[in-house]
């Protein structure tokens, strides 16, 4: 099969995944804002004087999700050794899936965060670091092109 079909054919899924996550963390800002406009004043589910431990365990764990990425993203789009094609286009799609996916946890967590305390700015801040997260290991097909190239 010609590389350039192997590369369309395992690129559209990842990159139709990618606008999912996108979209997923547009319906999340929606969320969180139709929830303070109807439940105003919301200060969470669960608000306690004691959430501060809760709060830095979620901005650790996002943290932890952000370092996750930065350690097995060059391990994960290393090329092999192996000739064939098609075996490095599924290994490469493989890996953008799971990058896309960690880089959606920080807003996951920021979701259920705002959640429990109701404070939507810790929320716009795991947020805006998911979607930097998604828009640099977005798939893009030059980027997988110069992959082949290699």
């Amino acid at each position: 099969m010609d590389p350039q079909d192997e590369l369309r054919k395992h690129l559209r899924p990842a990159t139709l995944v990618g606008a999912a996550i996108v979209a997923s963390l547009l319906v999340y800002l929606g969320l969180v804002e139709a929830v303070k406009l109807f439940l105003k004043p919301f200060h969470g589910f669960a608000a306690a004087g004691g959430s501060q431990p809760v709060r830095l365990a979620v901005f650790g764990a996002a943290a932890g999700a952000i370092l996750l990425i930065l350690l097995i993203r060059p391990r994960l789009f290393r090329r092999d050794a192996r000739p064939d094609a098609a075996a490095g286009f599924g290994r490469l799609q493989r890996a953008a899936l799971l990058v896309l996916i960690l880089g959606e946890v920080p807003a996951i967590l920021g979701l259920g965060l705002f959640f429990v305390g109701g404070n939507a700015a810790d929320f716009y801040k795991l947020l805006f670091a998911s979607l930097v997260l998604t828009f640099i290991n977005f798939p893009r097909r030059a980027a997988w092109e110069e992959w082949l190239k290699a």
